[in-house]
């Protein structure tokens, strides 16, 4: 292990070399779960529809042409995150053989704000709430290529995602039925009179009735549109942890001069959590019942529906796995007609429902109903159909874990060689030994336990904090769960301080002495300076092996919520916000982390502990969350928007400790802590849903 030590230039080079070549390695490993071993094409693409570019993930079969017509399905994801969390729904929908393209939203990622958007807002009278955000745009792209199946095109969308795709499902289908369409057309073009009663009749045989030969064949020629215009709008859609408010509210709309009531024409679907339905009451059951003409009797979870408009009925299929187009005509006949329900639940939280197996296994089963393919045609011989349960993109989530590892380790020699530069130098501190056994082992396994306590209470206290509802500025302009991590981050610096303080009192009536000099807080302000700019510097090699990774393989680096991907150039300005902003605390909790070093015990094992024992509070967190939410289906804590810290939290702990290892002071791993969080919140949070993100001359100079 002699030629792999931070102590020489030799050693650093060679633990640069392992390290990305690790980095490489697992994000190769990645892109074979992402690509099905090169089976599924995934390719970027952008679009430009109305002034402003779309940013999407477009996943298809390898050698696909323009003679295939293969269904598709468009992703989109929620509020405060990107494309990439989708990601694994968006890969194993591909997995069967569709044509998937996963949606950066006007504003968010990698995709910029029209003036005017795909619903005809601006930043006048903007809402989140009922506008597409792209995904009406995206779906008219779809509609170009030439290897999709215009008949067969469907959306799937996560939280504020299903707000999205059920905005542009009511803006692209509508709620008249074909018949309903065909009767409009009996009454405005050729001025036919109806009962309420006759309005519910086939308007074929109104038609055959009521015409002459020259009215009929020129009706035969407008029906043909009609179909043709209603066969391609979006025939399913599948809204995912998600209340389906505006699109579950059944329509007053005009059939043959009268008014009725119509669902819009979609076969559609809802996939969620029971923290959804039980914690945010969605869906409104009323509206549900009242729009699935249930009457009184509550919607079967994980059933099919085949719903009927006109007589205001509906009757229940079969369940989720069993009903099949293939053995039932009258739920083929109501998949064409745009006429399926169906609900289901799990026992998971809001943002599990993308880091779910259960989750993906019924959005695959509803996609493999309603658009009638799995590997293949329905009942085709030649299929190759995948189980509903066969789900393997945490393996690619896996491999991009392992690679943001590499990257963060790949830091460290990168550190040392950097600082046995001769105008580096000075950022090396000094470390004074402290007498022997002057670490009381009582006293240092109490303060672990104050630190686990301190930091399970710091994370209960974020997690009741309700993230939508935080502040917001125009000059912070993220989603508002970034306000966790800092007020996570500004407790316990005030509980690092109290810490530390004691730590200090202690040490000076017991042994007259301290290890805070050994922090090395008073670095000359050269040296503090120059500690900063290293800290940059090593972001932004982080920030070009992302680049590597990104140009090689289309990856990331990400595990679930914790991210660290791309971002536009004018974003890089709220980085340097950020960092400032949890900069101080991380110095503080710095000091804490490091003021008892153990030399007791081997370096690794020291470290290790550190870890744990720092992020031990969170984790222990979760797991009680999850055995009372198990049991007793309540969450003792919400980790709606935390989960990130799961990780972040020990990974910078891990810096913290590692990095002054190497550099025996405080400030660099604090300043480079603060700039991979900030990179990871701006790179993959989007805009705040209440603002309306204008196009800046920046991200328009700029090709990045």
């Amino acid at each position: 292990m002699k030629k792999l030590t931070l102590k020489t230039k030799e050693g650093c080079w060679r633990l640069l070399i392992i390290f990305l070549a690790l980095i490489v390695l697992f994000s190769c490993a990645a892109r074979l779960v992402s690509s099905d071993a090169g089976k599924i094409k995934v390719s970027r693409v952008t679009f430009d529809s109305r002034g402003a570019t779309v940013t999407a993930d477009l996943f298809y079969p390898a050698g696909t042409t323009d003679e295939d017509k293969l269904p598709a399905v468009l992703v989109g994801h929620g509020a405060g995150v990107t494309r990439g969390i989708m990601k694994g729904i968006a890969e194993e929908i591909a997995r069967r053989g569709y044509v998937v393209l996963n949606v950066d939203a006007y504003g968010y990622g990698m995709s910029e704000m029209p003036v005017n958007d795909d619903s005809g807002q601006d930043k006048d009278n903007f809402d989140s709430k009922l506008t597409p955000g792209g995904m009406l745009d995206a779906l008219n792209f779809v509609r170009t290529l030439e290897f999709v199946d215009q008949t067969r095109i469907g959306m799937a969308g996560h939280s504020a995602g299903s707000r999205r795709t059920a905005s542009a499902a009511m803006l692209d289908c509508g709620y008249l039925t074909l018949n309903d369409l065909l009767i409009n057309v009996l009454y405005d073009d050729f001025g036919q009179e109806f009962t309420e009663e006759e309005i519910k009749m086939n308007a074929d045989e109104l038609a055959k009735d009521r015409l002459n030969d020259d009215q009929l064949s020129h009706y035969m020629d407008i029906k043909e549109e009609t179909e043709l215009w209603y066969n391609t709008r979006m025939k399913a859609l599948c809204l995912i942890g998600s209340s389906a408010e505006k699109i579950s509210l059944i329509q007053t709309v005009l059939v043959g001069g009268h008014e009725v009531q119509r669902n819009c024409q979609v076969n559609f679907g809802i996939v969620t959590g029971y923290w959804d339905f039980n914690y945010i009451e969605y869906p409104e059951w009323e509206t549900t019942t009242e729009a699935w003409h249930t009457g009184s009797e509550s919607v079967e979870r994980e059933t099919w529906y085949i719903i009927d408009d006109v007589n205001a009925t509906s009757e229940k299929v079969g369940l989720i796995n069993e009903a099949s187009i293939l053995t039932n005509d009258d739920f083929r006949e109501a998949v064409d007609n745009r006429a399926t329900r169906i609900a289901c639940y799990h026992y998971e939280s809001h943002s599990k429902n993308f880091f779910s197996a259960q989750t993906a296994s019924d959005i695959v089963s509803y996609f493999e109903q309603t658009l009638g393919y799995n590997g293949g045609e329905l009942g085709d011989s030649s299929a190759t159909p995948l189980a509903s349960d066969n789900i393997v993109f945490f393996w690619r989530e896996a491999f991009n874990f392992a690679a943001t590892l590499s990257m963060i380790c790949f830091l460290f020699p990168l550190t040392a060689l950097i600082l046995k530069t001769n105008w580096f130098a000075g950022c090396q501190g000094s470390v004074k030994p402290l007498p022997a056994g002057s670490i009381s082992k009582k006293r240092y396994w109490l303060f672990n336990g104050v630190t686990v306590i301190l930091t399970f209470a710091a994370m209960y206290y974020v997690n009741s904090l309700f993230a939508p509802g935080l502040p917001t500025s125009a000059g912070l302009p993220l989603f508002s769960s970034w306000w966790l991590t800092v007020i996570f981050l500004a407790i316990m610096a005030v509980c690092s301080v109290i810490l530390v303080l004691v730590y200090w009192r202690l040490d000076k009536a017991t042994i007259g002495t301290t290890a805070l000099e050994n922090l090395n807080i008073k670095l000359k302000i050269s040296s503090i300076l120059k500690s900063i700019l290293l800290s940059i510097i090593l972001l932004m090699a982080a920030y070009g092996t992302l680049m590597l990774v990104e140009y090689m393989f289309g990856e990331d680096f990400r595990l679930w919520m914790m991210v660290f991907t791309e971002m536009k150039a004018e974003l890089w300005a709220l980085v340097w916000k950020f960092a400032l902003m949890m900069f101080p605390s991380f110095l503080l909790i710095g000091a804490a982390t490091n003021y008892t070093v153990r030399t007791d015990i081997p370096e690794w094992l020291d470290t290790l502990i550190a870890v744990v024992v720092n992020s031990l509070g969170v984790w222990l967190l979760c797991l009680v969350n999850y055995i009372s939410y198990a049991g007793s289906n309540a969450l003792f804590s919400n980790f709606t928007s935390s989960y990130g810290f799961i990780i972040f939290v020990p990974l910078t702990v891990y810096v913290t400790r590692k990095m002054y290892k190497v550099t025996n002071n405080i400030w660099i791993a604090a300043a480079l802590n603060a700039l991979l969080l900030s990179w990871s919140i701006c790179s993959c949070t989007g805009y705040n849903t209440s603002l309306f993100p204008e196009q800046t001359w920046v991200g328009n100079f700029f090709n990045i």
